[in-house]
This record gives structure tokens, sequence and C-alpha cells, in this order.
């Protein structure tokens, strides 16, 4: 039986309307002490008043929940107040004296998890939304809520259960002939159709978080090529300093910028080119180093000066990253290919060029798992099924690589928070008649 908890759901600062959520077996009997309106039935909301003794604190709506069937999965009340910090901490005060304690952070959430309302799929994404920093991020999230992930994983735990299943029934109880009996002919097939199911959510995950998470753009170039400037453009902001002096970005400059759904984390380089500098050398590696990270190269060329020796080496670089390559100052020469004019913020033909390299991530495609913790899991499941066919091909026998799919289903499990043979026992003891 948990306590009961407390908590400023709205935040600590001045506001509208303050929500101060309790929770647990006494939250109706604590704030009933304080509260002069009725105590409402479940789903209802209450007018009245918050008394500190004989002096009113604040006049407030109580709504009232009664669990199980509660976010938290326990009786619940969240009382909306006038939104002053010294009020709302008031009420706050007057809760905890009355027998409540503060909660920690994400404990609604946790309990919420233990009580069964949601997997950690579903608690993860709650996270992800109210961090979320891009349109793609808050989509992303709340297609989480409505169990996508889980339904994925949960149908891939049921192909494994079955072969799990299926193989301790051969091992256990060999003498029953109406179960299926496990062979290499037909396990392989099985264990390599979850195997291409698996490798296709990795495939699509690994090319949807850049979306997520932000696409990380190094914009390099020569010394003066106009990286800073272009920089300033796409931010609207004055970010690094721009002078006719080559070789003044000597540390990597970062900003951020979303364009449609994509995010974009830029970093202006260091100017890339021979040099006996040893500061401007240290720069000139980091800029190499960003190259190779990069999810995008921007590659600006001066359009004046034209392609040099210095810029076929940065093309060189950026080989096998997806690459642009930008003309800047066309208001001096026109050239093929994207052209800008950082100077006088005219990026709008880049702007259309970093959107069309992500236009075909389908962020509605039911595969794509961006959580760095889930996407590992799957991934660690993925190692484990390789592993088992890899064993049936050099003639291990089903009794042997069981346990590499018992590992995989533990750690797809471990996505849902799950992770017990509860699962495995129902699934032998119903789907099989062992009570003959």
């Amino acid at each position: 039986m948990y306590d009961t908890i407390t908590a400023i759901s709205s935040g600590n600062v001045n506001q509208a309307i303050s929500i101060i959520r309790v929770s647990g077996p006494e939250a109706f009997e604590i704030v009933s002490k304080i509260f002069t309106g009725k105590v409402g039935k479940d789903k209802t909301l209450t007018f009245g008043k918050i008394m500190d003794q004989k002096e009113v604190v604040d006049e407030v709506l109580v709504a009232w929940f009664k669990g199980p069937n509660t976010f938290v999965g326990e009786d619940t009340v969240e009382i909306n107040a006038h939104g002053g910090v010294v009020n709302t901490n008031k009420i706050l005060g007057l809760i905890l004296a009355n027998g409540a304690r503060i909660a920690e952070n994400g404990e609604f959430s946790r309990r919420s998890f233990m009580n069964g309302k949601m997997d950690l799929v579903k608690a993860e994404a709650i996270n992800d939304l109210i961090h979320a920093k891009s349109e793609a991020q808050t989509k992303l999230s709340v297609k989480k809520f409505d169990g996508r992930t889980s339904k994925l994983i949960e149908g891939l735990k049921k192909k494994m259960l079955n072969i799990i299943a299926t193989c301790e029934v051969n091992i256990d109880y060999p003498e029953y002939d109406d179960v299926e009996q496990l062979t290499t002919e037909n396990l392989l097939p099985a264990l390599k159709e979850i195997e291409k199911e698996i490798t296709n959510v990795v495939n699509v995950s690994n090319s949807s978080r850049a979306i997520y998470e932000g696409v990380s753009v190094a914009i390099v170039g020569k010394p003066n090529a106009g990286k800073s400037s272009l920089l300033n453009a796409l931010l609207q902001e004055e970010k690094a300093i721009v002078t006719d002096i080559p070789g003044t970005t000597r540390d990597i400059v970062e900003g951020t910028l979303q364009i449609g759904q994509v995010l974009l984390k830029l970093k202006d380089t260091a100017g890339i080119h021979n040099t006996e500098d040893k500061v401007e050398k240290m720069g000139i590696e980091k800029s190499i180093t960003e190259i190779s990270n990069a999810d995008l190269v921007i590659h600006l060329i001066d359009s004046k000066i034209g392609e040099t020796k210095d810029d076929e080496e940065i093309e060189a670089a950026s080989k096998g990253r997806p690459y642009l390559k930008v003309w800047n100052k066309n208001d001096l020469a026109k050239r093929e290919g994207i052209s800008i004019s950082a100077k006088e913020n005219k990026v709008t033909e880049l702007f259309n060029a970093i959107e069309d390299k992500f236009k075909d991530i389908d962020l509605n495609d039911e595969r794509i798992v961006y959580n760095t913790r889930q996407l590992s899991l799957i991934k660690a499941a993925l190692i484990s099924i390789q592993d088992a066919i890899n064993g049936l091909e050099m003639q291990l026998g089903p009794d042997t690589v069981i346990i590499d799919i018992q590992k995989a289903w533990d750690d797809l499990a471990n996505i849902l928070g799950k992770a017990d043979q509860e699962d495995l026992l129902d699934s032998m003891f119903k789907n099989f008649c062992l009570g003959k």
C-alpha cells in the first residue's frame, strides 16, 4: 500500500491557474480537511474555499478521481487554484501538514506504471513529449501514447514465446505426441522471419533518429567562404563573428533551427586549408571531425574564387556523408547547383534542398523506435536471434539455441518493463494440453 503524495503539477511560477495534485489512499480525506466544498463523486468538479483554520487561503475548483480508474491507478484529487506562487505553496503546505508527503520527481508516473496503468514505453513517451524541441519530436512522442511501439514489441514477443513454449514442452514433456516437434527445419525459417522484422525496425529507426534527435549539420569550407555569414543568415541572428580576415573562426560555433519537420543543429566550423598556425590547425582538426560525425555536410564554396584543391579535399573527406555543395556569393557569379548569398540573407534555395534531403522519412511508420534505451534493447534482441540462427546453421539443436531466443525475448520484455516468466508459463499451460 502506497502512502499519499502531493506536488504542484503546473510548475511553481506565477500563472493564471495552478494545479496541486494529491494521490494515494488518503487523498480524499486530506483534501476534505482543508476544503469547504463537497467531496465530489468520481470525475466531478466542486467549488469551495481552501481554509487554514478560519482563514481563507483561496477559492478553488477541486477535481475528484476515484481509483483505480485514474492516471495513477489510485484515488487522486487535483486542486485548481489561482496561480500565485505564495497561495499555491500555502495550499501545498496545508496538504503536507495534514498527512501527505511531497512527491519525488516522476513519482506519479512511476506509480502509474507500477499499478499497471501504462508500460515503460508510454511512461518514456510522456517524458519525451515534455522535453520535445520540435514538431517532429512532439508528433512521435504523442504517437507512442496509442501503444504502437508496445503493440510492435508484443507482436515480436508473442512469436518468440510460441517458439520458446514449444521447445520447452518438447524438452520437458517428450511423451506428448500431440505437441508439435521443434526441429531445425521448422525453427530456422521462423527465426529468419523474426530476424527480418527486427532488422526492418532497426533500419527504419536508425534513418529517422536524425529527425527526432535533430540533424547535426556541419557547415564547412575554406576560410572566408562565408560560413559564419551563412550560420547567421540561417539563424537570423549574429551568432558568429563575421570579418574579411580569413581564419576568424577557430572553434565550433553552434545554433539550432527548424526547417519543416527537421530540427537542425548547425555547426560553423573553422576554415579548412593548409596552414602553419598551430591554433588554426587545431580548429581544422575539429572541422574534419565534425564532417565525419555530421548527419549532413554543407560545403560552402566562394563563387568568385571557384573550387580549389582545398575544396576537393573537403569533398573527399565528406564521402559517405549526406552532402550538399553550395555556391556562396551568387550575387557575384552564378553557378550550377545550390546558389545562395549568405551576406544578403538569400538562402531559400538551401532551405529547400535541406528539406528535400529528409522528405522521404515517414514519421507515421509504426516501426519507428526513437528512444535510445528501447532501440538498444531491440538491437540486443536482434543479435541474440542472429546467434540462434548461426547456432542452428552450425548443427546445434533447438534445445541449445533456445537460450539465445529466451535472451532476445527478455530484452524485448525489458522494453515494456515486463521481464518475468509469467507470460511463458501462461503460454505453456494454456496452449498445450499438459493435463491429459
